[in-house]
């Protein structure tokens, strides 16, 4: 683990982790939730973030990164931050959930051109549902995904279904496990 990641994932124990009852986006329930979202629009983790996923990407040949709205648009807005920062230019993404209904009727929002080789981004994978969707959607207009990324993996599925669908390139900064939660790995 970098000086960064240690850093990051301090805050994201002291702002994010929660233990209690909770219902999932999954449909599922767990004593125990990671609302990152209270970490990606803090300013001392946001740029963590941004720092982390450089880190994480800055050797693939890729033109741009993004995810599902809600949960990939500040991590996004930060990778494309910390790329600027080092130097690199990098367009930055967002795949509504649906296609919007008026203005420019886009489902995907930001500069992502047909053909680009591009990382999809989300905070919490449990299944990976959201990323899946975003996959789909940059696979719909032509683009490439190198490589899928998450924050934090609760270890339920979601490296299986990414492999499933022909996404090997899986990267998870934390696991569950690094928040002391004893999780084995789902078989799919």
């Amino acid at each position: 683990m970098t000086d960064t990641e240690r850093q990051l994932f301090a805050l994201l124990q002291q702002r994010s982790f929660q233990r209690g009852e909770f219902k999932l986006a999954s449909g599922g329930t767990s004593n125990y939730y990671i609302d990152a979202r209270m970490s990606a629009v803090f300013s001392a983790s946001a740029h963590l973030i941004g720092e982390v996923i450089y880190e994480r990407t800055r050797d693939l040949a890729i033109d741009a990164i993004g995810g599902l709205a809600v949960g990939a648009v500040p991590l996004t807005t930060a990778a494309v931050i910390s790329y600027h920062l080092h130097g690199r230019p990098l367009e930055g993404f967002w795949v509504r959930d649906k296609t919007k209904e008026h203005g420019t009727q886009k489902l995907i929002e930001g500069g992502l051109r047909r053909g680009s080789r591009v990382v999809v981004v989300d905070d919490v994978f449990t299944k990976g549902t959201s990323a899946l969707k975003a996959v789909q959607a940059v696979r719909e207009w032509d683009c490439e995904v190198v490589q899928v990324l998450t924050l934090v993996d609760r270890l339920q599925g979601a490296r299986e279904a990414f492999r499933q669908i022909g996404v090997t390139n899986y990267n998870a900064v934390f696991t569950v496990r690094d928040f002391g939660i004893d999780a084995p790995e789902a078989e799919g």
